[in-house]
């Protein structure tokens, strides 16, 4: 309409108008906590995993962890196996997100799971976040200068310059190298204490102080990373393992002479008596 002072402005669209804006991309944050609950889910209703693998792919998945389970849910389901915490264990991290034992974790995910309904939306989430994440890994870069660009921005609290999840990655594999530390020293003390118990007529000076300093080394880790003491059972579990194998290639006994687990609790590596001179005064 036309009036006599122009065009009725109420019935043109306003020019301004401001344009609808796509969302924006979940944060770090929302994609952990839906990680989180497409593993509690896939635990606690195996049959999601496909509606789940049919959006996400491997690399979608931001924690080694929740990577983990969604491959190893996949494979026990193609091999016919059931899934639970229990049989995804053997093949993931022992690891949770958080430092502590992973099997823990997954239980409490799995108790916790939303409904199936949620797979869908959670799923196409994460893949949207994967999506929106762009540029190359900073392993294909120079480390070096990836490390001190990321250190600079922290110091400076540019926060959003930071290359968040690889950064993240790095930190879990600095604590990932203590805990190796950690089990480490325990694969030396197990395979002497073996060695000591299995072959007594040639128990040695070297195999007491290798036993000894093997005991300072995993004192010397747990005092200064106190934390680590709720990973020492799973650590000597895994440390015998190899520990067992070694002292099988050093004594040249069969290794179905020693036990398949650990016969030694963890009190029991660090305070077992191994005398030295031997009584009577062997040398």
């Amino acid at each position: 309409m036309i009036g006599s002072f122009g065009p009725d402005r109420s019935e043109q669209p306003v020019a301004l108008a401001t344009q609808a804006r796509p969302p924006a991309p979940p944060t770090l944050n929302e994609v952990f906590e839906a990680e989180r609950m497409l593993v509690g889910l896939m635990l606690a209703d195996p049959t999601t995993h496909g509606r789940i693998a049919a959006i996400l792919r491997d690399e979608d998945w931001t924690q080694n962890l929740h990577r983990g389970v969604f491959e190893v849910v996949g494979r026990l389901l193609e091999e016919g196996r059931p899934v639970s915490p229990v049989s995804v264990l053997p093949k993931v991290s022992d690891v949770a997100p958080d430092g502590g034992p992973a099997n823990r974790y997954l239980i409490a995910l799995a108790s916790e799971a939303p409904s199936s309904a949620f797979a869908e939306p959670l799923a196409r989430r994460l893949a949207e976040a994967a999506h929106a994440r762009s540029g190359s890994d900073h392993l294909d870069r120079d480390l070096y200068a990836w490390a001190y660009e990321q250190a600079l921005a922290l110091r400076r609290g540019q926060f959003s310059a930071l290359d968040a999840l690889n950064l993240a990655e790095e930190i879990e594999d600095l604590g990932g190298a203590i805990y190796n530390r950690m089990e480490s020293a325990l694969r030396i003390t197990l395979m002497h204490l073996l060695k000591w118990e299995y072959q007594p007529e040639r128990r040695s000076r070297s195999w007491h102080l290798s036993i000894r300093n093997g005991r300072l080394d995993i004192e010397d880790v747990l005092e200064r990373h106190p934390s680590l003491s709720r990973r020492v059972p799973g650590a000597v579990a895994n440390a015998y393992r190899r520990a067992r194998i070694d002292a099988a290639g050093e004594t040249g006994l069969d290794e179905s002479i020693f036990p398949a687990e650990c016969p030694y609790a963890f009190d029991d590596v660090m305070t077992r008596p191994v005398p030295w001179p031997l009584p009577g005064g062997e040398a």
